[in-house]
């Protein structure tokens, strides 16, 4: 079979990006990649010095899109290294942009760092077409299924013929505008390349009004020229001229999610510093919050929303409830009654709608699409800035009003909390008085299997110490073979009421997993598992623990007993083997008879190993004799009669009968053959 440097197969970014797409734009690759081009052109209008101030988007008949802004227009020239043109070098190449220079401005808060976020969309299309007004003159540079090149034709065709030229010449025709300015993208994406995704046009669009109302003079229009995959929202199509700011943020995000804003609006803002691979790198944040039933939260890092927040949000909230709660505990108008506490922070964050808008430079986002935030460092840093900000607006006797609305509300809140608090106390105390095996709380050392419940097949081993269950984990099919460590020899229950035996922590975690009740109220079909089995070391404390469940079970568990549904595991004291076979033994005649055995056909060396207890055997030697069901030995518990008296003389009845037993027992043993020396 040929296994040689012509076998590996090298792609380019191009060919890597559109076989596996997920792997730069994430798992939701369409709206990742539709949204890296809307925020490119925000950032470029969003900085005044770049001339521009609108973003336009324009939904085709055709599934494609266009983004125009107005700012500077992207580079025109050819790169004297590569011979690439400044278009083809920004959104054509992947790990290109102009935020890698060590003389880049350690603040800049720009939402992409990687540059790989557009280029990445325009790998992934069947077709885009970049135009570029600068200096008087109009530049076009198209993409065909992410090459560049040239399309015949003047139609946005995608299946028009396409000459493929990655070092194109760019040639400006002057335009009737000769002061335009600005770069537009039209972009169709390629339906083979993620045939399972589908663009959320919504979500893009949501994501573009909010970053304009946080970038002050920015302007969005968007056309709808008959978008056919989805129903287009009608306030996500008005054109946005302002009001900018974070309260303006929190109203757009509480409309999106269907809630009514905030009569009363808090705003905060501040600045600090939290350590980055540049080490202490400036931040800045803004939170506006007001009291609200239910609570939205929405959270954004350089001007993208992260809709799973991170922990820029994290210390948005904890800041804004723990100073608020603060607040509220030193408050004597609430209505508290008599031992009643005031709300908590987590009452605060239930009755909360609140938009925080961060802008930390070099921030660690979670992937390409920047969905979360994670810096610990940015956390530890934001949430005390918060909390004082927030306790100093509390402070001014102007907002009194408005913080006794907020913790009044808390406060309802933090009853019904602490209502469905403690129904769930009162009902885990009924559950547990009930005490016929019905409470669903599981013993936390059970080591459960997948399958339960009578006819699955499944197996509880109860085995001698925490040791034995390392075993059994690492030796079991956890699809139907669990298992519980008892901790020291269970004690003889025989005779015992149910309420002593439950007092003892073994027997309560033994009922509580069985979970079909004891005596007259035990069901096996209620028990959740087919078959129980003891696994206790191959020694006398193994046997008297094997003694003492059975005693129990035969009292307390008869029924299951009666079902054939109890067993005591046999596991070997030694095991005999060579580098080829293994044999395994209960006792020294088994071993000495195996060894003999084993020298007279083997020519290699023949060892013995003793097992001190489960927890030293190997798992194969485990599963072969205590936990394969196809060649394992066991001992099925019955209820004859004579078992149930000997139960009865041995546990239960008077000390004659076990003196009587014990001398009959006696009497049948060859005392020649000891060894009494």
């Amino acid at each position: 079979m040929s296994y040689t440097a012509a076998d590996i197969t090298e792609l380019d970014d191009v060919q890597h990006t559109r076989l596996r797409p997920a792997v730069n734009l994430g798992q939701d690759v369409l709206l990742t990649a539709l949204r890296e081009l809307v925020d490119n052109a925000v950032e470029e209008v969003a900085d005044p010095s770049h001339g521009g101030s609108t973003v336009t988007i324009v939904l085709h008949t055709d599934s494609s899109v266009t983004v125009t802004d107005d700012g500077r227009g992207l580079p025109v020239d050819s790169d004297p290294v590569t011979g690439k043109n400044g278009i083809v070098k920004t959104l054509g190449t992947a790990r290109a942009g102009g935020k890698f220079s060590v003389h880049t401005d350690a603040a800049a808060t720009g939402a992409g760092l990687n540059g790989i976020g557009a280029a990445a969309a325009v790998f992934i299309s069947a077709r885009t077409d970049v135009t570029v007004l600068r200096g008087g003159k109009t530049y076009t540079q198209s993409f065909g299924r992410g090459y560049p090149g040239t399309f015949d034709g003047t139609d946005f065709d995608p299946d028009a013929e396409f000459t493929r030229d990655d070092t194109q010449k760019l040639r400006g025709v002057a335009n009737r505008r000769p002061d335009a300015h600005g770069t537009s993208v039209r972009i169709l994406f390629d339906p083979q390349v993620a045939p399972d995704c589908s663009i959320d046009i919504g979500e893009v669009l949501l994501r573009a009004h909010a970053a304009a109302r946080m970038c002050p003079g920015v302007h969005l229009q968007v056309i709808d020229e008959g978008w056919p995959l989805s129903e287009v929202p009608e306030m996500l199509v008005r054109p946005f001229d302002g009001h900018w700011g974070t309260v303006a943020l929190l109203e757009l995000m509480c409309a999106a999610a269907g809630t009514s804003p905030p009569e009363l609006n808090l705003l905060v803002e501040g600045s600090g510093s939290y350590t980055t691979g540049r080490g202490p790198t400036p931040m800045r944040w803004s939170v506006a919050a007001g009291p609200a039933e239910p609570a939205t939260v929405a959270a954004f890092c350089n001007t993208v929303r992260t809709a799973n927040g991170g922990s820029h949000l994290s210390a948005a909230v904890r800041g804004l409830t723990e100073a608020l709660a603060d607040k509220a505990s030193r408050m004597r108008d609430l209505g508290l009654a008599k031992g009643e506490d005031g709300p908590e922070a987590q009452d605060f964050a239930a009755v909360t709608a609140l938009a925080v808008d961060t802008r930390a430079p070099d921030v660690s986002w979670d992937s390409q699409a920047k969905t979360s935030v994670s810096s610990r460092s940015l956390n530890l840093a934001m949430a005390p800035e918060v909390a004082r900000a927030v306790a100093v607006w509390a402070a001014n006797p102007a907002n009194s009003a408005a913080i006794t609305t907020w913790s009044k509300l808390a406060l309802e809140a933090a009853r019904a909390r602490r209502s469905a608090e403690g129904a769930k106390e009162r009902s885990r105390a009924a559950s547990k008085a009930k005490g016929l095996g019905t409470n669903l709380s599981l013993p936390p050392k059970l080591l459960p299997s997948r399958e339960s419940g009578r006819g699955s097949g499944a197996e509880l081993f109860i085995c001698e110490g925490d040791s034995a269950l390392g075993t059994v984990r690492a030796a079991r099919d956890a699809t139907f073979q669990a298992a519980f460590p008892l901790k020291g020899k269970p004690p003889n229950t025989f005779g015992w009421t149910a309420a002593k035996a439950r007092a003892k922590e073994e027997f309560d975690a033994i009922e509580r997993i069985l979970g079909c009740g004891v005596r007259d109220h035990c069901d096996p079909e209620k028990c959740r598992y087919d078959r129980i089995l003891f696994a206790s070391d191959a020694d006398p404390d193994g046997a008297n623990i094997n003694s003492s469940l059975i005693s129990m079970f035969l009292d307390f568990y008869r029924p299951l007993v009666a079902a054939g549904m109890v067993y005591v595991t046999l596991p070997p004291l030694f095991v005999v083997y060579d580098p080829e076979t293994r044999i395994y033994c209960q006792d020294e005649a088994e071993r000495d008879e195996a060894v003999a055995r084993l020298r007279a056909t083997s020519r290699r060396k023949v060892e013995v190993q003793r097992n001190k207890g489960l927890g030293e055997m190997n798992a194969d030697d485990f599963w072969n004799t205590v936990l394969d069901p196809a060649q394992r030995t066991v001992y099925r518990i019955g209820t004859d009669d004579k078992a149930l008296q000997l139960h009865h003389t041995l546990f239960g009845g008077p000390p004659e009968g076990r003196r009587d037993w014990m001398a009959a027992a006696a009497a049948r043993v060859d005392t020649a053959a000891l060894d009494l020396n």
